[in-house]
This record gives C-alpha cells, structure tokens and sequence, in this order.
C-alpha cells in the first residue's frame, strides 16, 4: 500500500489549530498547497487591485478632462481585467483543489479514525460521554471538522495579507489611520472567540437529544417498528418525544447562535464605522491633493466590503470552534486500545487448556454495586458447561471478561496458566467463538453470513448442527443468496433462522473455546433444547458454555454453574443440583413443563 493510500498516522499526541494546515497537507500535498496558494494570492491581489483601480479611475478622469482616451486608462483597463480573469480561473481551480482535497481526506484520514474506532476498548462502547465524544470528532471526517479548520487557518492568513495591504496604503496617508483601525477590530477577534467555543459547548450539550432525536426517527420512519405503529399507534407518543427532544436541541443552538449574532453584528458596527470614520479622515488629503479621487474612491471601496469585516468575524469564529474540536480530536486518539498481541505471543490460537477465574471482581462505570463478586473457578479443557441465573446475575459480564472484552476491577483470569493480557486481542478471538443474545443480522449472503471474520473452517457442518440445511435446500441461490431486505432480490429470514445463522457462524470457527450467551430466545423451550442436544454432539472436542436463564440446555452439561449476585453459589451436574433442592432446583421445577414435552 502506498504512502499515498495508506491511512494516516494519528498518535496520541496533543492536537491544535496547526493540526488544521498539517493534516489536510499530510494527506493531499498538491491539493492543499494549490488551494492555498490560489486564496493567498487572492488576498494578495486586494491591496494591488485597491491601487489598479485607483490609478484606473484616476486615469480615466485625466481621459474626460483632456476630451481623449490615454494610453494609461488602457494599461490599467487590462490589468483591471486580468485581475477579473484570476479571480473566475481561481475559483475553478480551487473548487477542482478542494474536490481532490476530500477526496484525499476521505481516503486517508476517515480511515484512520475508523481504524481507531475498530481498535476501541470495549468498555467505550457503555460509556456514554465518550459515545458522545466519538460521534462529534467522527461525523463526516473529510467534509466537516478538519476540511473547515482547513479553510479557517488559510482564510486567517489571507485576511492578514489582504487587510494588512490595504492599512500599509492607508498609513502610507494618515499614519495612525492603521493602528487606529487594528485596535477598533480586536474587538470583533474577542467577540468571534468567544462565539465560537460558546458554539462548539452547545453542540456537546445538545448530544444527547440528538441520540434522542435519531431514536425517534427510527421509531417514527424505520422498518422495525412498523408493526408496532400500525397495531399499537405508537406514532403520536414518539412523535411528542421526538418533538421534545429535537424543540430542546434546536432552541439550545438557536439561543447560542443568536448570542453570537447579536455580538457579532455589534462588533461588525462598530468595524464598519470605524472604516467611515477613516473615509472621513481621508477627506482632508483628498482636498489637499495628497490622495487621488480613483485611490480615493478603491479605498472606500475596499474597506466597507463586508466580506473583509463580516469574513474576519466568521473565520474567528470558525478558528475557536475549531480549538474545541481538536481538545476533542485529542481525548479520542487517548482513548486506550483493545489488548495488541505481545511480541512474545504464540502465533494462532492458545492449545485447549483451563481457564482459571481468581476471586474476580467486576463494576460497570457509574455503578453502584457490583456485578461479579469475588468469583472464583476452573474451566477444565474439553468440558461442556452451562452457566445458569435469574437475569442480572451477571452471566453475560461473565462472558465479556472471560473474552477479554473487559478488564476486571480486581483479581485475574488464567488462560493454559498465562495472565488475559499475555494473549493480543486477535488471538483471542480465535480462542473464542462466541454467539450472543444479541446478534448482529448482516445483511449479505448467507454464506458470506457464516464465513465472517478472518479465519473458518468448512462449513457444512455448521449449517447441519444450526438447523439451517432445509432453509439453504429453499433459497433460491443457495449459500450465495443475499440474506435481509438490502439487496432487491434478498430474502428475509425469520427471527429463529437469523439465530440459526448466528450460530452456525459460531460454529464455523475453529475457535477451542464456543460459549453461547443465550442465542436461542427466538426459539421456543422444545426446540432450543433440541438445538442444545445437537450443539453438543458436534463440539466434544471443545470447551464449551452455555449461558442461559432457561433450562432445557443444562441436563447436557457435565457440569452447571448457578450465579446469583455476581457469586457462584451452586455447581455440579443437573441430578447433583436438583437433588440438593437449592436455587436451581427451585428454577427447574418452576420451568419444567416447558420441557415435557420433550422428554
């Protein structure tokens, strides 16, 4: 991969408005200078044109006194147009520039941030501020934040080369025309700094009720909650909550923005009456002669453009919300990493071994009590376990510390005798094959479905073990057949087929370690404990865990782990546990008639 292609190194450093020029050069230097040359040369023009223009005007009156045209009037004529000209060629060339510039930047620096995105610790992922965080410094990367910031910085300094030409020919006449001016615009510096950080605060405020308002919106206009809305008609309730959340968002912005309008134009006054107040001054070397009528006249001109006071006030402004957004830029490339391989680390996945849990201890961020609870156990090689509680008895946490998807408040996790954190994070994805609750439904092919993540072994096997040999016989492509309504000739799976593949892409891996974290909700007791019995047959050869609220699946274990508040507080085998008459007897016989029939 070329230099050019490869995604943008972004280290953890500190970020800043310099950060604004050498990002957008580091990923297209052509595009980036090209654009910026073209606007500094602009800005240079101003103060050149201001005095073309001068000498023009000064010109062709001499032409109207003398009853001829002079050879000057044309001279200026032409440079007057040529200046015309470079401004039409550009705006052409810096609109391709800028074109080439996000296109750069959407190549190189939104993958590197969806790279770091990729590589997040898991525990950001319920950590609301920092969702919040990710969202703001990630919202289109190649035409937003730093494309703008970009544009500010250069703005910035053609405002320097621009106004600063037309104060050296104004001091050149009156000399504290200048100084005078300068002092009357750092008020409109103050007012576009602070409007800017006020700007950037209330988007950080406002986050929140955009996740409300993009909720909402799903819930109004999106496919899953359709039934819902015609049977139940949840449309008005959500719309009163979208309504709020959106009416508290926008009335945030506005109060800001108006805050900053109401200043800005004040300081855009006060600037604007500080150039008459100069116009007025010029008025005496005008009579006397010391300034002509045509510079006269540019002068005037140029100084009560607004684009040159109103620009200043909306680059300020830009520069200091773009401040905020690299403190942001700068919190998320901190953020710490998912676990990477030691050097030391075997290649491929850990052999089969135990796993040794030593008086674990686990709290979510925020929470208040914890949720695992000085656990300690041995997972034996090549044994199938079920891991059973009410909800809230921590069985899903369980399964995210043993994957190394957190890191526990205290004691440790023992992998073939090896710390977690001696195994990168990729090799324990190959160490473990996991099926969650909540699974994701990817809307491709089936087969692709199944062969998801770097490495699979053959897959018919997992396809009869799941169930799902009968729905591939009916497809009307087979394994090639996109699964989902994404693609116009996909077909839609029912909710226990979607399991079914979830499963089955589990399955698929040659992973030593298969938990299933309550995957079959979708199906009901009989056939999830039948799903259960052929899941067994096809994965002796594995260490397997079951997590379940359910029971149909634990007769099949060799060994049954009761949790309750964090804490193993039964184990053994379903006639050891049931004849104990404890909690899981009492779970059981609540449940049993679910599974008569199966018996």
């Amino acid at each position: 991969m070329s230099a050019r292609t490869s995604p943008l190194e972004l280290p953890p450093v500190t970020y800043s408005i310099i950060h604004a020029i050498t990002i957008p050069v580091r990923c297209a230097p052509g595009a980036a200078l090209v654009y910026a040359l073209l606007d500094l040369v602009s800005a240079a023009v101003t103060p050149i044109g201001a005095l073309v223009v001068g000498r023009f005007i000064d010109a062709a009156i001499a032409s109207v006194s003398a009853g001829a045209p002079n050879s000057d009037v044309w001279r200026y004529l032409a440079l007057v147009a040529a200046i015309a000209g470079y401004q039409w060629v550009r705006q052409a060339l810096r609109t391709m520039a800028d074109l080439r510039l996000t296109l750069a930047l959407r190549e190189r620096y939104r993958t590197a941030l969806t790279l770091k995105r990729t590589r997040l610790a898991y525990r950001y992922v319920d950590d609301d501020a920092t969702w919040d965080l990710i969202q703001r410094v990630a919202v289109d990367p190649e035409g937003g934040a730093i494309k703008a910031a970009y544009h500010h910085a250069i703005e910035l300094v053609s405002f320097v080369i621009k106004v600063g030409g037309l104060l050296a020919i104004l001091t050149s006449i009156v000399w504290w025309a200048g100084a005078a001016v300068v002092a009357i615009s750092a008020l409109t510096l103050t007012t576009g700094l602070r409007g800017g950080k006020r700007q950037y605060d209330a988007e950080r405020r406002v986050a929140q009720f955009d996740k409300r308002v993009d909720y909402f919106s799903k819930v109004l206009l999106g496919r899953d909650a359709a039934e819902e809305r015609a049977l139940f008609g949840v449309t008005q309730v959500a719309d009163r909550h979208w309504r709020v959340a959106f009416d508290t968002a926008m009335r945030d912005r506005i109060v800001t923005r108006v805050r900053w309008y109401a200043s800005a134009y004040l300081g855009n006054l006060i600037t604007q009456g500080a150039w008459i107040f100069v116009m007025i001054v010029l008025l005496r070397p005008l009579a006397s002669g010391a300034v002509s009528t045509g510079l006269f006249i540019a002068l005037t001109q140029a100084f009560t453009n607004l684009d040159i006071v109103w620009g200043f006030m909306q680059t300020v402004h830009g520069l200091s919300s773009d401040a905020e957004f690299f403190k942001d830029l700068t919190v998320f490339l901190s953020l710490g990493e998912a676990r990477s391989a030691p050097a030391c680390a075997m290649e491929g996945p850990p052999a089969l071994g135990e796993i040794e849990l030593r008086d674990l201890c686990f709290s979510y961020p925020g929470g208040d009590r914890p949720v695992i609870s000085g656990l300690s156990y041995t997972f034996r090689p090549g044994r199938h376990y079920a891991i059973v509680g009410a909800n809230g008895a921590g069985k899903t946490t369980l399964v995210r510390l043993l994957t190394g998807l957190y890191d526990p408040d205290s004691g440790s996790i023992l992998v073939n005798g090896k710390p977690l954190d001696h195994y990168g994070s990729a090799q324990l994805s190959r160490f473990y094959s996991v099926v969650y609750q909540n699974f994701s439904r990817y809307q491709v092919s089936l087969g692709d479905n199944i062969t998801l993540g770097d490495s699979f072994g053959p897959i018919e096997y997992a396809l009869r073990a799941a169930g799902l040999s009968e729905v591939v016989e009916r497809l009307p492509r087979g394994l090639d057949t996109p699964i989902g309504k994404l693609e116009e000739d996909g077909v839609d799976l029912s909710g226990g087929e979607w399991q079914r593949v979830a499963i089955a892409r589990a399955l698929a891996r040659p992973a030593v370690v298969k938990i299933l974290d309550e995957p079959t909700a979708a199906l009901d007791p009989i056939a999830e404990s039948e799903l259960y019995d052929l899941f067994h047959r096809v994965t002796e050869e594995t260490t397997t865990i079951l997590i379940s609220h359910r029971l149909g699946a634990t007769r099949i274990a060799d060994e049954i782990l009761v949790l309750d508040e964090g804490r193993i507080v039964e184990s053994g085998s379903h006639d050891e546990l049931m004849r104990q008459a404890g909690l899981y007897s009492r779970m059981f016989e609540s449940q049993r008639s679910w599974y008569e029939a199966s018996t």
